[in-house]
């Protein structure tokens, strides 16, 4: 049976790619790892004092979270340095309370029991005990090791951290190993977050922080955090003359110089720079980074599930998604795909045409708001004088809106009903603003930056710059749009990398919404 939350204590080290293969029949949420090395010899530990310095912690602790990434990657794991920078642990204290136990060697009832009464602080009530037998196995040996072994009273560092993963904690465990005081970790405000890979679908900055917050005292609490926003590249660094180390990854070695430059400027002490090196990606797929990062982790978001689907007062069948996202955005694109699939598709903005025609029924209410000088010689609404009229004025617009939406919303729910179908997407970018989305099970939305935006509406639509800027700015940002969506897909790149968002998307809505179920 999985359990939450287990507490991996290793005597070797090297048993760790067997041992996070099989941990995984154990645990399906937390991993805690504790070097038994830690913790002064409790159960007859045999290699003592091996890891002693922050260069050889830091290379086992590497070593670690590679193989987690590669092995156990759907588990939060988490390295222990409780003990390894002190000669005595009182308690494994972690903020989830520990479900399994589970060692690398058989020890006996007694030094077990013993064990989890004076070491473990956080313990379940029903706990169990698991032994993985990797035996003794190869001797650890202690290395030759000429790497700076100092620690510094107050380190820093620096980044977006969204989505906390496995380099986001090397790095933080490599600041707790060389602190002996303080570390200050800078997290970016959005203002910073522009130039990365989908940045809209970047956690708040309060979440990011608290993630931090929440992971460094976990593993070790026993010193002062300074979590704090960061609305340059160089936040505290520059300015805190306390600040004796930055901890960084090897490919922003520049820009901590860059810091020591400004520090000498202020006549600030240079900061020790210690480069951290990054944990190669096992397969990167599509646009993916060769190593771990957050951009990864954000472009496997597309086409999943974001949000759980809310529950409506509306008919199974057909299943409605409604597909939105701004002018420019790709929609079209994802169109073709479902189509593709066999959904059939409600497209508003082509319905939209047909309600301002001379027999549509908001022809003669348009023409009696905004005068005969819409029409053409052929007595129809010239859609474009139309556009003119009301995308640079917002209470024209709303009058407008006022006629059309209420009568496309009737027009839409009587095509709906007259399908024959299990699964039907409406696409209108003003979906939500119109009140549509109340009639669609879920929301999937398209998303592209507002620059790639303006340069497609430039290329399609003939505009001028100020033109697409008028028409991006007279509706929702896509942070309001994502605001409301259950999937998300993004084609600003290849047609093949759409295509397979859309086929992500169709193949796990088919698990939410088995067809047998939807007469139901």
């Amino acid at each position: 049976m999985l359990v939450k939350t287990g507490l991996l204590v290793v005597s070797n080290p090297k048993h760790i790619n067997r041992l996070l293969t099989d941990v995984q029949k154990s645990v399906k949420n937390t991993l805690y790892i504790q070097l038994l090395s830690a913790l002064n010899d409790p159960l007859g530990n045999f290699h003592p004092n091996i890891f002693n310095t922050p260069p050889k912690l830091s290379r086992t602790i590497f070593g670690i979270y590679s193989q987690a990434s590669v092995l156990c990657n759907n588990l939060d794991v988490r390295v222990l340095l409780t003990g390894l920078k002190s000669n005595a642990l009182v308690h494994i204290k972690t903020l989830q309370p520990i479900d399994v136990v589970i060692f690398d060697r058989k020890y006996g009832k007694s030094e077990i029991d013993r064990f989890i009464s004076n070491k473990i602080g956080n313990i379940s009530t029903e706990y169990n005990v698991v032994t993985i037998d990797c035996g003794e196995g190869d001797k650890i040996l202690a290395e030759i090791d000429n790497l700076d072994n100092r620690v510094y009273k107050h380190v820093c560092l620096g980044g977006t951290f969204d989505r906390l993963h496995v380099a986001h904690k090397l790095l933080l465990s490599d600041s707790i190993l060389r602190a002996s005081e303080k570390v200050t970790v800078g997290i970016t405000e959005e203002n910073m977050t522009h130039n990365k890979v989908l940045w809209e679908l970047i956690e708040d900055v309060e979440a990011r922080m608290k993630n931090i917050q929440d992971f460094v005292v976990d593993i070790f609490p026993d010193l002062i955090y300074n979590i704090c926003k960061i609305a340059d590249p160089c936040g505290p660094a520059i300015v805190d003359p306390s600040i004796e180390a930055i901890i960084v990854s090897e490919e922003t070695i520049r820009g901590a110089e860059k810091i020591n430059e400004i520090r000498k400027e202020k006549g600030l002490g240079e900061l020790k720079i210690i480069p951290i090196p990054f944990i190669a990606e096992l397969n990167p797929q599509g646009r993916e980074e060769a190593k771990v990062s957050s951009s990864n982790l954000r472009l496997r978001l597309l086409g999943t599930l974001l949000k759980p689907v809310e529950k409506k007062n509306i008919p199974n069948k057909p299943y409605i998604i409604g597909l939105t996202g701004g002018i420019a955005s790709g929609k079209s694109g994802v169109i073709s795909h479902l189509q593709n699939l066999g959904v059939p598709i409600i497209d508003c903005d082509k319905l939209g045409h047909q309600m301002y025609k001379k027999d549509g029924p908001c022809y003669n209410k348009v023409v009696d708001l905004f005068g005969r000088k819409l029409l053409d010689d052929k007595a129809e609404i010239d859609r474009k004088i139309l556009g003119n009229l009301v995308f640079k004025n917002p209470d024209e617009l709303k009058k407008l809106t006022n006629i059309l939406w209420p009568a496309m919303g009737k027009e839409i729910q009587k095509m709906v009903s007259n399908l024959n179908t299990d699964i039907v997407c409406v696409e209108a970018a003003v979906l939500c603003q119109a009140g549509w989305d109340q009639f669609c099970h879920e929301i999937w939305v398209t998303l592209v930056p507002p620059a790639e935006a303006i340069n497609r509406l430039k290329t399609r639509n003939n505009l001028s710059e100020d033109q697409a800027k008028e028409r991006l700015a007279a509706q929702q940002s896509n942070n309001e749009y994502i605001s409301k969506a259950n999937v998300v897909f993004c084609p600003l790149w290849e047609v093949e990398y759409t295509k397979l968002q859309v086929h992500k998307a169709w193949a796990l809505l088919q698990k939410r919404i088995p067809i047998k179920t939807l007469d139901k």
